[in-house]
Formats: C-alpha cells, structure tokens, sequence
C-alpha cells in the first residue's frame, strides 16, 4: 500500500510531465524536455513491443527488433549527430543480411491449393502488421536513444551531474 505522501508524489510527477507536455518551450525546472520526450518514446516503444508480442510470434517479433540498430544510425545520422565509418556500415549490413535470413523462415512451405492460398494470405497480412508495429517501436527506441543524447548535451544532462543509473531510473520514472 502507498502512503499519502507517496500517492501525491506520483500525481505531481504526472502533472509535471502533462505540463512540461504542454508547454514544451518553457523553462521548467523539475524535467528537462530532452528527458521528458526521451521517457515518452521509451514508453510507446514497450507499449508498441508488448503489443507487437500479442500479434505476432516471439521468435518473428525479436528478429525483427533486432534491426534496431539500424533505425537508431539512421536516426543519429539524420540528426547529424553521428556519422557512420566503414565498420558501423559493415556491422549494419550484417544486421541486415541475419533478419532477412531469419524472416525468411516464417514463409509458407510452397504447397499450392486455395485453402493453403488463404492462411498464408492470412498470415502474410499478420506478419505485415507485427512488423509494422514492432518497427515503429525500433523508431521509438531510436528517437528515445535520440533525445537521451540531446539531453546528455545539455548542462543537466552532464554525466557528472546525472550519472547513468540515475539517467535510466528518473527516463522510467517519468515514462
């Protein structure tokens, strides 16, 4: 059971992150916005993997998140706060070639008659959808990876002020 105290901590913490929502320009001294956004893409992406765990098999879901990395360079790179090397390109095409490789498997078996024609349209349409949703949580990721970034820029964000336990901690806290 949580105490009183407790309670309107919790409620003051949602409050702060509805304003700072609100009025994301604003100075605002209990959440940075960097820290604010970086909790807000960290939730949707879990909420976004759950889901996607619910429509889709675990093996399919986890290949498929597997390509994080590739929309978090993607994501650095646009930003322009990351540039790609030889070996960061190598490495991404690798991640590439292993999820092509592993999705590969979840094709039908060849066998041809319309009852066989329509499960796999069925399941063509629902690894479409799990794919669908579990790479928009990889962007969600990366746009979180994002903004912990831009926060770690910033003079709050200094790991002599915040270290990285404290970083994940207060990003959860707040999502």
């Amino acid at each position: 059971p949580r105490t009183k105290q407790q309670q309107q901590q919790q409620q003051h913490g949602i409050l702060s992150a509805l304003i700072a929502l609100a009025n994301p320009s604003a100075v605002n001294d209990r959440i940075h916005n960097q820290l604010l956004l970086s909790a807000i893409y960290f939730t949707i992406g879990f909420l976004l993997t759950n889901y996607g765990f619910s429509s889709g098999s675990a093996a399919f879901v986890e290949t498929i998140k597997a390509a994080e990395p590739i929309t978090s360079a993607a994501t650095a790179v646009l930003w322009g706060i990351e540039q790609l090397g030889p070996e960061e390109v190598a490495s991404l095409g690798g991640i590439i070639v292993g999820v092509v490789l592993s999705t590969l498997g979840h094709r039908g078996n060849g066998a041809s008659s319309s009852r066989n024609e329509l499960e796999l349209a069925t399941s063509s349409q629902s690894l479409l959808t799990s794919s669908f949703i579990v790479l928009l949580a990889n962007i969600c990721f990366s746009f979180r990876g994002l903004h912990q970034k831009l926060f770690r820029s910033t003079p709050q964000g200094k790991a002599t002020v915040v270290d990285d336990l404290n970083l994940q901690y207060r990003m959860q806290q707040i999502g």
